[in-house]
């Protein structure tokens, strides 16, 4: 049987939370079922986590399978478990998050009626500390409608870069491995890459109002934490380097002329520039040798940066009244987005 829909799995110290994971993809109907390919990468974990993953494999030896590999990180695990799925589409999950079995199952019945090389979809958010859901709603997109990527209005999409990311979004699997390598390997926020490649090189998508997937948010150590995230700052300025550099490579598969290339070529010469606007997110502490660093870089390898505002500011403005103005920037995007979310809730 051909299988339809691939799923990967990184593993590395999840044990208290790799179960409900593997369990969450395990649907009633046996011929659904089976045309799965969960695809268990085992990032050298020192714990139980890959030993919890092999029982299911043994259970369901024609569904899961486990890939064990030293220690790449989660972006190395993602691409290993790229290269080797075999399903006709590919959708990324996390060993602490799950699905929700019951629409997981209709999206499987939605994917076997579907040819485009991607399927958005909703996703829930779950606080783990206030114990609270956040459901994510694509407002923006007409169910069933088939969408052509050179056509459609990237820039005027409300969620931004976040319309292609890996929580509510599908991927037909030859068009992501024809790209390879998709992640920067070794370092935490590689995801980053999910933003920016699948527009690059998409046709067209499909929208189903589907929530797949549940995305645990406040578990301790996670890289959505904000003192994880200010320790490890230099993973991000890896990232953002790593996707560059890819899109030096591919962004020109997107086509001249038209919004889609336009979108890409935004992001081309817009990200690493907004990269000063994150770095500005850090404490003050590591701001400054941050910044330097980034900008010497970034305006060296890529000289029309130059003329984009932020890089313009940094250049002429004194370092503490560019951090309290991008603080300023920062904390606007966040009032705006609670606002519309507020709006949509209504």
């Amino acid at each position: 049987m051909k299988k339809l829909l691939s799923i990967v799995i990184p593993v590395y110290k999840v044990e208290e939370y790799i179960r409900k994971c593997i369990e969450s993809l395990i649907v009633p109907d046996k011929e659904q079922f089976e045309l799965l390919d969960i695809v268990v990468v085992n990032d050298g974990t020192p714990d139980n986590s890959a030993v919890i993953a092999k029982e299911y494999e043994a259970k369901y030896p024609t569904v899961i399978r486990v890939l064990d590999q030293e220690n790449r990180g989660h972006g190395g695990a993602w691409n290993h478990g790229t290269e080797l799925a075999v399903g006709k589409y590919l959708f990324y999950l996390d060993s602490d998050d799950w699905f929700d079995t019951s629409e997981f199952a209709k999206l499987i019945d939605f994917l076997g009626q579907c040819d485009t090389d991607m399927v958005m979809l909703d996703k829930t958010n779950w606080h783990a500390y206030a114990n609270k859901q956040e459901i994510i709603i694509r407002h923006d997109m007409e169910h069933g409608k088939v969408y052509d990527a050179n056509t459609y209005d990237w820039a005027g999409y409300g969620d931004g870069a976040n319309v292609t990311y890996a929580h509510n979004t599908v991927y037909r699997t030859t068009m992501m491995q024809k790209y390879m390598p998709l992640f920067c390997e070794k370092v935490m926020y590689d995801d980053v890459s999910l933003m920016i490649i699948p527009i690059t090189v998409a046709e067209s998508f499909v929208y189903a109002p589907l929530n797949v997937y549940h995305y645990l948010i406040g578990r301790s150590g996670q890289s959505f934490d904000p003192a994880v995230r200010a320790k490890h700052s230099d993973n991000v300025t890896k990232v953002i380097a790593f996707v560059l550099d890819w899109m030096e490579k591919f962004r020109l598969v997107a086509p001249e002329g038209t919004t889609r290339r336009a979108w890409v070529d935004n992001l081309f010469y817009g990200y690493g520039a907004y990269h000063l606007l994150e770095i500005s997110k850090l404490p003050y502490g590591y701001v400054k040798q941050h910044l330097q660093d980034w900008y010497s870089y970034y305006t060296t390898k890529y000289p029309d940066s130059i003329e984009t505002i932020y890089v313009k500011m940094y250049k002429f403005l004194p370092l503490p009244l560019y951090y309290a103005y991008m603080k300023s920037i920062f904390f606007k995007e966040r009032v705006l987005r609670f606002v519309k979310r507020k709006i949509f809730e209504k």
